[in-house]
C-alpha cells in the first residue's frame, strides 16, 4: 500500500504511527532492529536508502512530501486517513531545546520510548535581538518578565500543540541565558565580568511554578555562563569521554561553543558567532524554516547555478547552510578575493535574493569567531590541528551543512575534511535522553567534571588568530560543482 506523508520534521515512522498505520518495529524506534524498512516512491528524506530506494522509517525525516510503499505486513487502524489525532498514551513526556533563535519540542511516550511528534519555532524572543547579549541586555533594563513570558506563552503552545492528556515532564536543555529566562531569573550578571550565572546545577521545577500544564520541569546542567545545558546534553549523547581522543565538538549558531576532549580531560570554549549562519544579520537571510536556500550549487559547464529549499517550495531567503554554499561558490568562481572584496557588488542566487558586501563582512566575522576558537582551544589542549580525530559538527546547522564547502569558505581547517561527521540537534537528542533514562543526569555531571573551560577574551592569542582569521585562504580544488 502507498501512502503519502507530508513534509514534517517527525519521523517516517511516528508519522505513519500518527497517521493510523502500524509497521513492524520491534525496538520501538530505538535505531535497533532494523525492521521498519519502508519503500521511497517519491520525494526527498533526510536518510539513507538502498538501491531499491528501502530506508529505515525511524531514522528518516521527510525533506519534502513523499510517497512511501508500506510492507505486506501493514497494518492499518481505522484508515489511514481518518486518523489524525494521536492513538491514547498512558504516560507522555516532552524533551524541549532553547535556543537563541529556534525552540524545538519533541513528544515521547515514555513506556516505549517511541519519538510521538516534533515541533520547531522560531524563539519569539528574538523580537529583543538576535543574540545572546542582546536578551541579557534587554533584561539588564528591565525586561526579564517579559522576556520570561514570551518563552512562556510560547511553551504553552508548543505544549498544547501535542495532542496529549497530560504530560508528566518536561526536560529541558539550552544555553545558560536561556535557562534563566525560561525559569524567570535575570542573566544580567553574565552581561559584564565576571560573567557570572545565578544557576549552572540541574534543577527540578513544579510545571505549574511556570505556569506550564506538566507534571515536573527538569533542567539539565550547564558548564558555564556562555557553555550551556544544550553542550552538555550534546557531549553527553555522543559519550564523548568514552570515544576517541582529540574528539571535536563544535555547535555551530549564534554562539560558537566547543570542547575538545584530550588525556582525559574536555577543554571547551565558546566564541560570539553572530547571529550570521541563523539567518540574521544577512540581508537575504532567514532560518531553517520552509523556504529556506539550503544548498547550492554551481555548474561549470553552463556557468548557471541550482539550489533547495527547505519543503521544495518557492525560496525566501538564504539560511546559514546556504550562506556557506554560496561564500565557498563565490571564492572559487573569483566573485571574492581573499579579503571579501566583491567585484560585482552584488551576487544573486535567485529573483530578489542576492548577497551583497556586506553579507560577506558578516559572514567573515562569523567564520572567523569558530575557526579562531578551534585554533585556540586545540593549542591550549596542546593538540595539533592534525591530529583531531573526530568532528563532531551540531546546531542548526545540523542536516544540510556541506563539510567541503565548509572548508572552502574557511570555516572549518582544510586539515579537519573527511573527519567531519554532521550530528543534527544533539541538544534536543540529549534532552529526549534525560526523559527516557534519568541515569542520563550522571552522564551529564561526568562531562562537567572533566570540562576545562576557557576564557576566549582573556586570551590575548584569540584576538591575533582572529585578525588572521579573516581572510579567506587558498581554495583551489576543494569547491566540488553540483
Amino acid at each position: 500500500m502507498r501512502i503519502t506523508i507530508k513534509n514534517n520534521e517527525a519521523s517516517v515512522l511516528s508519522t505513519l504511527r500518527n497517521m493510523g498505520a502500524a509497521i513492524s518495529a520491534p525496538c520501538g524506534g530505538r535505531h535497533v532492529c532494523g525492521k521498519c524498512k519502508v519503500k521511497l516512491i517519491e520525494g526527498r528524506i533526510l536518510g539513507d536508502t538502498d538501491n531499491a530506494g528501502n530506508f529505515l522509517a525511524c531514522q528518516s525525516i521527510p525533506l519534502s512530501d513523499i510517497t512511501v510503499e508500506l510492507p505486506d505486513e501493514l497494518i492499518i487502524k481505522n484508515g489511514v486517513e481518518a486518523a489524525a489525532a494521536f492513538s491514547p498514551v498512558a504516560r507522555s513526556g516532552v524533551a524541549l531545546d532553547i535556543g537563541t533563535t529556534t525552540l524545538s519540542a519533541r513528544l515521547i511516550d515514555l513506556d516505549t520510548g517511541v519519538i510521538l511528534d516534533t515541533r520547531s519555532e522560531l524563539n519569539d524572543q528574538r523580537v529583543f535581538g538576535a543574540d545572546v547579549m542582546s536578551r541579557i541586555n534587554a533584561a539588564r533594563n528591565g525586561n526579564t518578565a517579559e522576556l520570561f513570558g514570551l518563552i512562556k506563552r510560547q511553551t504553552q503552545r508548543i505544549l498544547s500543540s501535542f495532542r496529549v492528556n497530560e504530560i508528566e515532564q518536561l526536560t529541558v536543555s539550552g544555553n545558560t541565558t536561556m535557562l534563566h529566562l525560561f525559569t524567570n531569573i535575570d542573566p544580567s550578571s553574565m552581561g559584564e565580568l565576571p560573567f557570572t550565572p545565578v544557576f549552572l546545577t540541574e534543577r527540578d521545577i513544579a510545571g505549574a511554578a511556570l505556569s506550564l500544564p506538566v507534571g515536573v520541569v527538569k533542567l539539565l546542567p550547564s558548564i558555564a555562563a556562555f557553555i550551556g545545558s544544550d553542550i552538555v546534553a550534546g557531549l553527553s549523547f555522543l559519550d564523548i569521554l568514552h570515544g576517541d581522543n582529540n574528539a571535536l565538538f563544535i555547535d555551530i549558531g549564534t554562539n560558537g561553543e566547543m570542547a575538545l576532549f584530550h588525556d582525559g580531560k574536555l577543554y571547551c570554549c565558546s566564541t560570539a558567532a553572530g547571529p550570521a549562519f541563523e539567518g540574521a544579520e544577512i540581508s537575504c537571510g532567514i532560518g531553517s524554516i520552509p523556504g529556506a536556500i539550503n544548498k547550492i550549487a554551481w555548474s561549470a559547464e553552463d556557468s548557471r547555478l541550482s539550489f533547495t529549499t527547505i519543503g521544495d517550495v518557492s525560496p525566501l531567503g538564504v539560511c546559514g547552510c546556504g550562506l556557506i554554499d554560496a561564500i565557498a561558490i563565490m571564492l572559487s568562481t573569483g566573485v571574492i578575493d581573499e579579503t571579501g572584496a566583491m567585484d560585482t557588488g552584488r551576487f544573486t542566487i535567485s529573483e530578489g535574493i542576492s548577497l551583497i558586501n556586506r553579507d560577506v563582512r558578516q559572514f567573515q566575522l562569523a567564520k572567523s569567531a569558530i575557526l579562531s576558537g578551534i585554533k585556540i582551544l586545540c593549542k591550549n589542549a596542546g593538540v595539533e590541528l592534525s591530529e583531531v580525530s573526530v568532528v563532531f559538527i551540531a546546531g542548526g546547522l545540523g542536516f544540510f551543512i556541506d563539510q567541503r564547502n565548509a572548508v572552502c569558505a574557511g570555516l572549518l581547517p582544510r586539515v579537519f575534511l573527511n573527519r567531519i561527521k554532521v550530528c543534527g540537534n544533539l541538544s534536543l537528542q540529549g534532552a529526549v535522553q534525560y526523559l527516557k533514562d534519568p541515569a542520563f543526569l550522571m552522564a551529564a555531571k561526568a562531562i562537567i567534571s572533566k570540562s576545562v573551560p576557557l576564557d576566549l577574551a582573556a586570551d590575548p592569542a584569540f584576538m591575533d588568530e582572529f585578525a588572521q582569521n579573516m581572510l579567506f585562504e587558498e581554495t583551489s580544488g576543494l569547491y566540488i560543482a553540483g
